[in-house]
């Protein structure tokens, strides 16, 4: 960001943020964009009324003391020469009250009409609903009005009738004032004409209600005796305590919404802050100072303005009510602060935002005791009111403090940018040697696959060779518990990752993601890595983790390639807006009642048009609908990406020399509906009629798998369908490059889904646990195999290093402990560690540690309820 961006959130953006509030509701309200710009041009004219009547009068009284010492001025100037001349002059202003600054108050008026004029530019300029949108003879609101046609010269009518308005504006304005004031507001008026000519006709439209409004008020100003003598500086004039508390009170919300609240969101979790769509990774730290700005720009510069200038002998009113809503919004966020879920990257909820009418009720009287204190120690009590706003502003500011410093330690402990570029990836490949190929699908349940390959039997043939392993588990949860041992095997369960408890996590979990590229390459083999989960303890991985070994070449995906997602170029975009502005607005939310919370939120636009109305929006997880969606998901398009563009950064070679390749992909991960039947992404998805035609394809075997446990079981089923596709069109490139057969491919996940709970059979009544949440997928095509087969065995994620080295890696041992990789025996009981800490900035110690936690059991037959039991004391 630049200085002048800067300046534009700090002067700017608050205004444009009321413009953007106003013409959402007025369109919401109207259904018609003319309407709304009628509208919004009407209430923003209303609001600030006043403000330039104040302007207006200190222009008058400007104007008055100049008139006023204008004669002995010019006499002075006439009679005297040179530091004489200067001292006289200095002396007469000192001695009339004048200072040659008083001139800057004739020019109030316009200073404030430069910031809304500049807002209103941006956002209109900005605003992509207009593209298309007709107004009587004006063919499109989003560009120039074109209305005259002579020959090839097109001329633009409504700039010019704007400009002619705005003259006889100000002629009656000016009244009797001088030519040479004539001629000043003349100018500006064309000044605005050169400026806003080539402007899109919606802009000029509402510059042009904004003038009819004034040439209305200017017309009714004539009709009023205005005078000096009306003019009372005393009336604007408020007592210290008074200021002090209304200066304070605004302090307070400044540092709530611009500061403690967005804080809290990023350290909650910063690495879902960075944008990976954009080309430019930077800390989320800037999004802090971003809604940073836009607060203080809200809160200690333009309500402070509109008090100055319009305060009168309401302004202990206006600062008791200032003192209520800081204190109400304090305790709104911190004792009502209700959230629906997780709350996405773009800070929208998963879950729809609803609130009871006793919730509501209960927050509304909260805040009515909250509003009778706060008055009532103000009017009656005012010997308290220094100390209690003063004691308010040092615990939000304390308060504050401690997001802040977390956010900047936590953003401290993330990689901002790319190790690599697109063009930088290769995956090595033979023909004529073995391939082998480990994929972690995270968070991908195996249960899915017989009804995903049951609707499709056209993609299930393109897995032709594997075999799946129904009754598999993981060790945990999440990455974090589940992921070690996949790739480790059973070395780096979590608890054998516990019981190594001198060494970090994050060092065990790296070694964890070094032992089967470690291995092939002491064997010979050609080693490729691509995203490694978690590496380093990193949201992108840390692939440096690799650099003690050349042999070894790692690489970042996902986030890389979006340059080949057009979608992604623009959600780059898209995603940096949102966050400078709408970190602020979730602040501003936060301090609502309960009542106002939805119309500030507004599904998750923030009352941003571009927002509600574009394709570019995370609403899969706004709650509207199981079956539709309206938007792309972008982390979910950024991870197909990577699937979609394997074969592009696929070398291929005749050498012998074998091949491994192992990679982590997250489309199963970032779920989002597609539209069905071809599981496609799409602007907007309507699924409703297809998936009620089409409910018997959940019913396989006799086994149902219910679809209405979660808002999220359509999102998991597309998503994983759309995986499912993408990697059998990947499997028909190396079948047409000669890469099937000679190739074994493991595919398998982390973990499994503890959100879903959609398997009567998975369900434990003792202990009360859903082994989907730990049922990980594991497929398995060996060299030259054929058909599709299932196998009961029971396994575990763990046996994926045993699996990848089988027959191709004689006797693999562990490099780093120096222990044999063999197939284990799962006759014993398997310990899962069920812990929801999964935050590894958090929990990154020497052991997994979670208060919460406990340890369960299972062994031979994930589906009997004997198999699984409680774990009794601490397994290392």
């Amino acid at each position: 960001m630049t200085i002048l961006s800067y300046l534009f959130l700090l002067f700017i953006e608050p205004i444009k943020l009321m413009i953007e509030v106003i013409y959402f509701y007025a369109y919401k309200i109207t259904g018609n964009c003319a309407l709304a710009i009628l509208f919004l041009s009407l209430t923003v004219n209303i609001l600030v009324l006043p403000l330039y009547n104040r302007a207006d009068d200190l222009q008058l009284k400007a104007k008055a003391k100049e008139d006023e010492i204008r004669p002995m001025a010019a006499h002075i100037k006439k009679v005297f020469k040179g530091d004489e001349k200067v001292m006289m002059l200095q002396t007469f202003y000192r001695e009339a009250g004048y200072s040659p600054v008083n001139t800057l108050k004739s020019a109030v008026s316009l200073l404030l009409q430069i910031p809304f004029f500049m807002a209103a530019y941006y956002f209109l300029s900005e605003l992509k609903m207009l593209s298309g949108v007709s107004l009587g003879p004006i063919a499109d609101l989003s560009q120039p009005d074109m209305l005259i046609n002579a020959g090839s010269l097109k001329i633009n009518l409504l700039p010019i009738l704007m400009t002619l308005i705005n003259i006889v504006s100000s002629f009656i304005y000016a009244g009797k004032q001088s030519l040479k004031d004539k001629i000043k507001l003349t100018g500006m008026a064309l000044v605005f004409l050169v400026l806003l000519y080539g402007s899109p006709s919606g802009l000029v439209f509402y510059w042009t209600l904004n003038n009819t409004f004034s040439l209305v008020k200017n017309i009714i100003l004539c009709f009023r005796t205005r005078s000096v003598k009306r003019i009372d500086d005393k009336t604007y004039r408020t007592d210290k305590l008074t200021n002090t508390v209304f200066f304070v009170s605004c302090g307070v919300m400044a540092v709530l919404t611009g500061l403690m609240i967005p804080a809290d969101v990023i350290s909650q979790n910063p690495a879902e802050l960075i944008n990976s769509y954009g080309t430019d990774l930077h800390s989320p730290m800037l999004y802090l100072v971003s809604s940073g700005l836009m607060a203080a720009g809200t809160f200690l510069i333009w309500i402070p303005l509109f008090y100055y200038l319009t305060a009168n002998k309401t302004g202990k009113y206006v600062s008791a009510l200032m003192a209520v809503f800081a204190t109400a919004g304090a305790i709104n966020y911190y004792v009502f602060n209700k959230n629906f879920g997780f709350l996405t990257k773009k800070i929208i909820y998963e879950q729809k935002m609803e609130f009871t009418v006793k919730d509501i009720l209960i927050n509304l009287l909260a805040d009515l005791a909250v509003a009778a204190i706060v008055v009532f120690i103000y009017l009656r009590k005012k010997k308290f009111v220094r100390t209690g706003v003063a004691i308010l502003l040092a615990a939000v500011i304390f308060l504050a403090s401690l997001p802040c410093i977390a956010t900047a330690v936590f953003s401290a402990g993330y990689n901002h940018s790319y190790n690599n570029t697109a063009d930088d990836i290769k995956i090595q490949m033979t023909t004529e040697g073995q391939n082998v190929v480990v994929i972690m699908m995270d968070r991908m349940v195996g249960a899915y696959i017989p009804y995903l390959f049951n609707e499709r039997p056209d993609v299930a043939a393109k897995f032709d060779g594997f075999t799946f392993y129904p009754n598999t588990i993981s060790f945990g949860l999440y990455t974090n518990f589940g992921s070690p041992a996949l790739f480790g095997g059973y070395e780096y369960t979590p608890a054998e990752m516990n019981s190594r408890s001198d060494e970090l996590l994050v060092d065990k979990h790296n070694e964890a993601l070094c032992v089967m590229p470690q291995i092939f390459a002491d064997n010979g083999w050609n080693v490729t890595v691509g995203d490694p989960s978690y590496a380093n303890y990193a949201w992108i991985p840390d692939v440096s983790i690799y650099d003690y070994n050349k042999d070894i070449k790692a690489y970042q995906m996902a986030g890389v390639l979006n340059s080949r997602n057009e979608v992604l170029v623009e959600c780059g975009d898209d995603f940096e807006t949102r966050l400078n502005r709408n970190l602020f607005c979730y602040g501003v939310m936060k301090i609502l009642p309960y009542i106002f919370q939805p119309l500030a939120y507004s599904d998750g636009s923030f009352n941003y048009m571009n927002f509600a109305y574009d394709g570019y929006i995370d609403a899969s997880y706004q709650g509207n609908s199981m079956h539709t969606q309206n938007g792309y998901m972008e982390s979910f398009l950024q991870e197909k990406t990577v699937i979609d563009n394997l074969d592009d950064m696929m070398e291929i070679s005749s050498d012998p020399t074998n091949c491994f390749f192992m990679f982590a992909n997250g489309m199963t991960h970032e779920l989002s509906l597609l539209a069905e039947p071809d599981y496609t992404p799409a602007i907007f998805v309507d699924n409703t009629e297809y998936d009620a035609a089409h409910e018997d394809r959940f019913v396989v075997d006799g086994v149902t798998m219910h679809m209405d446990t979660n808002y999220l079981t359509y999102a998991t089923y597309e998503s994983y369908m759309a995986t499912c596709i993408a990697l059998g069109e990947w499997f028909d490139y190396l079948r047409a490059n000669g890469l099937y057969d000679n190739t074994r491919i493991i595919i398998v996940a982390d973990h499994g889904d503890v959100r879903l709970n959609q398997f009567d059979d998975m369900v434990v009544e003792d202990p009360d646990f859903d082994a989907e949440a730990v049922n990980s997928v594991l497929l398995v095509k060996d060299f030259d195999s054929t058909g599709f087969t299932v196998s009961d065995e029971f396994m575990t994620n763990a046996d994926t290093p045993f699996l990848a080295f089988e027959g191709v890696v004689d006797d693999p041992v562990n490099p780093f402990t120096g222990n044999p990789i063999v197939e284990a025996d799962k006759t014993e009981e398997q310990l899962i560690y069920v812990s929801d800490n999964l935050n590894t900035l958090q929990n990154s110690g020497t052991q997994f540690e979670d208060p919460n936690a406990y340890w369960i059991t299972v062994h031979d037959n994930i589906w009997d309820d004997e198999n699984w039991a409680v774990y009794d004391g601490v397994p290392y």
